[in-house]
């Protein structure tokens, strides 16, 4: 039987990856369709112009790529689920370090730069590092006897 505090690493570890997952499909799918819900003013023919420029394809196109990372470690946080113990370090991983990681560049400059996309994603990114390390912590003690 699982404790109350795992539990909660759950929950946590699920609305990371519902977030993660959901952030991924949205700019793999269409980053288009993400900046326009965002408000974003972009030209009719924005892929067109992209097609032929050649630093912003190879950016955009790796953005994509980047998407299906982000799709990838939210599908992955299903591991942590069935065994909480075991994945525990896939949890530091995608909910610590990559979250640390990303929130920092993106806060940052899109701060700098006056980009409400970069920031708000930070923001995402920021939200699931905060509440990863606060489940991680008060299920520290019971991680380090072996217990679930």
């Amino acid at each position: 039987m699982r404790s109350k505090l795992t539990n909660i690493l759950q929950v946590v570890i699920l609305v990371s990856g519902v977030l993660y997952i959901t952030a991924g499909i949205a700019f793999y799918l269409s980053p288009l369709f993400v900046g326009s819900l965002l408000g974003l003013p972009l030209a009719e023919d924005w892929f067109n112009q992209i097609k032929y420029d050649a630093f912003v394809a190879p950016l955009y196109f790796v953005t994509r790529g980047f998407a299906a990372m982000v799709f990838s470690a939210g599908a992955s946080m299903v591991l942590p689920l069935f065994d909480p113990l075991r994945y525990r370090g896939l949890v530091y991983f995608t909910g610590i370090l990559f979250p640390l990681l990303a929130s920092w560049v993106l806060i940052k400059n899109g701060l700098a730069f006056q980009h409400t996309l970069a920031v708000a994603l930070g923001v995402m990114f920021l939200f699931v590092l905060v509440i990863t390390a606060a489940a991680l912590a008060i299920t520290r003690k019971s991680a380090r006897s072996g217990e679930e």
